[in-house]
């Protein structure tokens, strides 16, 4: 709807009433007509307008899976070494100070790999110490350093801790040894030392029982603590302690070393007689004097 305009509208009323009743009373008919077409605008519904609903969308295309990436080719394995092959008992000193040298980075173990018949050596030494001997005779380089000292008077000496320091340098080498890799070549070399056991008078098939009681031998050796007491005997002196002079010769030289290095040497010998297979070996023994 829509308002017209009142100044028209009253001018009109005004001209109406001046007009005879007769022509007034059309004039008033018409006026009102006028004035409904004035104040009254119909206009016609507007048409409805007609939404229409968008297109659903699309659905999305799935993406397409990541190709696999391409395993990486396995690198190429390294060519083993040619193993060294095993001459005979008599040509194998040779190839067994090349070996044997690989064992420790230890530089003195090349002073214990100078002398000839390494396997037969090996033998005879495996052989005195599983009968209790003393190998020192066949292996010098194990023989210490400076002359024996004692701590106390004369009337009640006792082993001094100077005596031991002698044997710190084979304590040493002994500890730096490769236990694994002596299993590896007992294993290789293993037919000569039968060999070489045989031409002892002995079974060549004995010499793993012979190498089974040497280390037995050396780990029942007692850990002696403290400072044992001696005697004297000439030139020499000997433990006052009859039960450790009782001891085999080469439990006493493996004593002699003291506590500290004779733990360690005894620590590695269990580890070599491990990597060899031997089993069922004496436990560490302890005596405090």
């Amino acid at each position: 709807m829509t308002n017209g305009n009142p100044t028209l509208l009253q001018d009109l009323l005004d001209r109406v009433k001046q007009l005879p009743p007769a022509v007034g009373l059309a004039a008033a008919v018409i006026a009102v007509a006028v004035i409904g077409y004035l104040f009254v605008d119909v206009q016609p519904a507007p048409e409805q307008e007609v939404v229409e609903a968008p297109p659903p969308e699309p659905e999305p295309e799935p993406e397409p899976e990541p190709e696999p990436e391409p395993e990486p080719e396995p690198e190429p394995e390294p060519e083993p070494e040619p193993e060294i092959e095993i001459p005979p008992l008599n040509d194998s000193d040779e190839v067994v100070r090349e070996l044997a040298g690989a064992l420790s980075a230890n530089p003195e173990l090349a002073s214990w790999l100078v002398t000839d018949e390494l396997v037969r050596t090996f033998v005879v030494v495996i052989d005195n110490v599983a009968e209790g001997t003393n190998p020192s005779q066949h292996v010098p380089f194990l023989r210490p350093d400076g002359r024996f000292q004692i701590d106390g008077e004369e009337s009640a000496p006792r082993m001094s801790a100077a005596s031991h320091a002698r044997y710190n340098h084979v304590a040493a080498l002994v500890t730096s040894l490769d236990a694994e890799g002596i299993g590896e070549l007992y294993a290789r070399l293993r037919p000569l030392m039968e060999e070489a056991y045989e031409e002892l008078g002995q079974p060549g098939s004995a010499f793993e029982d012979t190498v089974w009681r040497a280390v037995a031998h050396l780990l029942n050796a007692p850990v002696i603590e403290g400072q044992p007491a001696l005697v004297a005997r000439g030139p020499l002196y000997l433990y006052a302690d009859e039960t450790l002079e009782y001891l085999s010769p080469a439990q006493r030289q493996l004593i002699g070393m003291g506590p500290d290095n004779q733990r360690r040497v005894q620590q590695k010998v269990r580890e070599i007689a491990a990597a060899i297979g031997l089993t069922d070996l004496p436990r560490p023994h302890v005596v405090r004097r």
